[in-house]
């Protein structure tokens, strides 16, 4: 089906906003009722969209609107998400619910590998049937990792977890499996989920920021996602945060990564105790418990990735910020910390910016990239 941008601003309104009425949806695009139901009447005799059935959703009193909603069961979509040592991969349907999801070790990142383990998750959920096997077809498979990737580029710049330069990932799975593949950077993969089908939903101006083996920032503004120059944009792992502060992996003194990420936490607490044996989970038990080595160095992490928060906010004036990653637990521990330094590096203009801590499973973040390629099918496709 041919999309026109009327089709495509419809049919993402009913999928990230329904069911609504004809009546809601017309108000919310600036459409005329007649100009509604020419838009709509090819998705609904392709089978995409449908009248809600009667009894569903919320009752109304008199005539019945029967609301417009997404057939999400139409298409599927395979997110991957790639870290050094692990694939994660999910199934999801048009509205971005995991039908199935599969992980599968990297024993190496040799390209002819990784493509074996990439193109082995496909076939685990698919059923090695990319029509779909009595399942909706697969439409699109996203491909997220952390390093410079856009959706509308083929090539992955550059991945340091991956050791990959210049590497034309989406080409090769494309030709492995011959459906269209997308590339993302993996936190704003993150971030388009939580656009459409999470915590930002409703909010036109919102920020994502993960905390683990680094630090990373997604960004919507004005309801667009920000992807900057060449897909470099929200890198705030380096952000100077105190210039006689401890190192980072990169020789940067004093920077965020170097107080906030996992690695960092557990080198300051590991070295000063001199017990290289902890884990980072230890160096929060030791926090939690008082210890004062730990809960000097999560108190900094804390107060660190406060003033990460407020710098952004200033900058961009989101309605909320969404704290999230494989670390982002460690909040419990320096929440007080966090706050404070909030409040101290928010501009005296302005309120602290609401802050939504949601710890998510990898799987969330192959949900992401599977996103990635819904958004490109359907905006780009």
């Amino acid at each position: 089906m041919r999309l026109t941008d009327a089709m495509r601003s419809v049919f993402v309104e009913l999928l990230v906003h329904g069911p609504l009425s004809r009546a809601e949806a017309a108000r919310r695009l600036a459409l005329s009722p007649s100009a509604l139901t020419k838009v709509t009447k090819p998705f609904i005799e392709a089978g995409y969209l449908r009248e809600q059935a009667a009894g569903e959703g919320t009752a109304t009193v008199g005539r019945p609107s029967q609301p417009l909603e997404v057939d999400a069961s139409r298409m599927s979509f395979i997110g991957i998400k790639l870290t050094a040592d692990e694939l994660f991969a999910v199934r999801t349907d048009l509205a971005a619910a995991v039908q199935a999801e599969t992980s599968r070790p990297l024993i190496d990142h040799e390209i002819d590998n990784v493509l074996g383990q990439i193109v082995q998750a496909i076939e685990d959920l698919t059923g090695e049937d990319l029509t779909g096997g009595g399942r909706p077809p697969l439409a699109a498979v996203g491909i997220s990792l952390a390093g410079t990737a856009t959706p509308d580029d083929p090539v992955v710049h550059t991945s340091p977890f991956l050791g990959w330069s210049q590497l034309p990932l989406a080409r090769l799975v494309e030709e492995a499996v011959g459906v269209p593949a997308v590339l993302d950077n993996d936190v704003r993969a993150l971030t388009r989920v939580q656009q459409w089908f999470g915590e930002g939903v409703g909010h036109s101006a919102f920020a994502l920021i993960t905390v683990g083996a680094g630090i990373g920032c997604g960004l919507v503004v004005g309801d667009r996602l920000v992807t900057g120059q060449s897909g470099a944009a929200g890198l705030v792992g380096h952000l100077a945060i105190d210039d006689r502060g401890p190192m980072c992996e990169l020789g940067h003194r004093g920077c965020a990564r170097a107080y906030v990420s996992s690695p960092a936490i557990r080198r300051s607490v590991a070295g000063t105790l001199d017990r290289p044996e902890l884990t980072f989970e230890d160096c929060l038990a030791l926090a939690r418990d008082g210890h004062p080595v730990a809960r000097r160095v999560l108190d900094e992490a804390g107060s660190a990735l406060g003033q990460v928060v407020a710098t952004v906010a200033n900058i961009t004036g989101p309605e909320l910020v969404i704290l999230s990653g494989e670390a982002v637990h460690m909040y419990g521990v320096c929440a007080d910390a966090f706050q404070t330094a909030l409040a101290r590096h928010t501009h005296w203009t302005s309120t602290p910016v609401r802050v939504v801590v949601k710890p998510f499973a990898f799987n969330e973040w192959a949900r992401g990239a599977a996103v990635t390629a819904l958004q490109h099918q359907l905006l780009h496709g």
